[in-house]
């Protein structure tokens, strides 16, 4: 991530403080102030109490356990980081499928199918958001490095593209899994550690409560920043209201929450966040997001972008729905063999070059391709959920690739349809270049 910093310069490729400058971009910054949100979040235990209640609303049916803990781990990866949510639900799993060993014994497919079930909407989960998975936030500022002009990628735009996706992939994922496992039947009518966990937490604190609302009312900010539009019914955005059109980026609203954060008691005498914890935040993702903008912008100034997507002008021969399932294809086989960070700094420039050069709207290259970038679920390494799965010692590698196979085909099918006939109709994105290209 940090390459640029002094290659560039070497190179004479872009100056140092023009090299510099994009690791403080609005984009990174608004990750950073999203992690100590996160943290808060965290710290407070209030993802545990939000995964513990879905859990605990339905029953002891083996298929209802596995759908649960999908939603639960899906909707907490919405907000934090996709392996921090893996990790918290990994123990809760892990004592509801020790249980059920008593009874069944350890060779049942029941705990390899919750464990990959965790894994997968833990990934899912952050695709949801702008702000629950790096690819997503890598996307936006390489979007708005490469193509200042366009109108820019806001936290409610991306919600018509994620959560459409949310709705489609867990309940099919959940019906894949649970048949390819075979899973039935219901686990002990004494399984009670969801009820003990609960227990455990006791009443929701003040703490709690106040990380809750501030979480709330900045998506409430995010989602009303700008005027929504719905055909002639107009609902005006705060900063209309306010004359702060321009002057104000979800970044700033990340960061006010997050300075809230730091103020606000949590009512045991500490704040809802303290430095010390704070620190712990994955500081590196940070970084890594950065380097990506840096490296998007040296593809354009090096003028690599535009070689390589002159190179790639051919597509434009195919109808665009080949086009798509080209894309996401690709890029799924792709990012299980490099981190999804990586494969989204590395493609993105690229395809973006190629859309321009082939006279296509950037945007329908790009989305697929970062929405493919979070789908790898073959390889152990490919995502950190993942990785976090493998370690229960109750899924193997073999496992994960056989079941993560299927997965991979019935994603690179479902996503080019949902993009196809769903997401970009949404987005009225247009098929030729917009004039903000140039």
């Amino acid at each position: 991530a940090f390459l640029p910093l002094v290659l560039y310069p070497l190179l004479k490729i872009m100056k140092p403080a023009q090299t510099a400058a994009n690791y403080g971009h609005n984009y990174a910054l608004m990750f950073l102030a999203v992690f100590f949100l996160a943290k808060a979040i965290e710290t407070q235990n209030l993802h545990k109490r939000i995964a513990l209640t879905i859990i605990n609303m339905f029953g002891t049916s083996r298929k209802k356990i596995i759908f649960s803990m999908m939603v639960a781990t899906a909707l907490v990866s919405m907000w934090i980081a996709n392996v921090t949510t893996a990790l918290m639900m990994l123990p809760i799993a892990l004592a509801i499928v020790s249980k059920d060993e008593e009874i069944e014994g350890k060779n049942n497919s029941f705990a390899t199918a919750l464990m990959l079930s965790i894994a997968y909407s833990a990934s899912i989960g952050g695709l949801a958001t702008l702000i629950g998975s790096p690819t997503n936030m890598i996307f936006v500022g390489i979007f708005e490095k490469l193509f200042p002009k366009a109108p820019p990628i806001s936290f409610f735009t991306w919600l018509k593209i994620g959560i459409p996706i949310l709705l489609i992939f867990i309940p099919t994922f959940w019906f894949f899994i649970t048949r390819y496992y075979k899973i039935n039947g219901r686990l002990s009518d004494n399984l009670d550690v969801i009820e003990n966990e609960l227990k455990a937490l006791g009443v929701m604190t003040s703490g709690e409560k106040r990380v809750l609302y501030l979480a709330i009312g900045t998506v409430l900010c995010w989602i009303f920043k700008a005027d929504l539009v719905f055909g002639e019914f107009v609902i005006p955005g705060w900063t209309h209201l306010l004359n702060l059109d321009g002057y104000m980026h979800d970044s700033t609203i990340a960061m006010a929450s997050a300075l809230v954060l730091f103020a606000l008691p949590a009512g045991n005498g500490k704040r809802l966040i303290t430095w010390k914890e704070a620190s712990q935040i994955p500081w590196g993702v940070v970084m890594i997001v950065g380097g990506g903008y840096a490296v998007a912008e040296g593809f354009v100034e090096t003028g690599l972008a535009d070689w390589l997507g002159q190179q790639l002008t051919f597509i434009s021969n195919y109808p665009f729905i080949v086009i798509l399932v080209g894309v996401v294809s690709f890029v799924l086989m792709f990012t299980e063999f490099n981190s999804n960070t990586a494969s989204a700094n590395i493609l993105l420039p690229i395809l973006a070059s190629t859309a321009v050069a082939a006279s296509v709207n950037p945007l329908l290259i790009m989305i697929p391709a970062t929405i493919a970038c979070s789908c790898a679920f073959m390889m152990p390494a490919a995502t950190g959920p993942n990785t976090v799965v493998l370690a229960s010692e109750r899924v193997s590698v073999s496992e994960m690739i056989k079941c993560g196979f299927w997965l991979n085909i019935i994603t690179a099918v479902l996503l080019t349809l949902l993009l196809y006939f769903v997401i970009i109709p949404w987005l009225n994105l247009e098929m030729g270049l917009p004039d903000w290209v140039n």
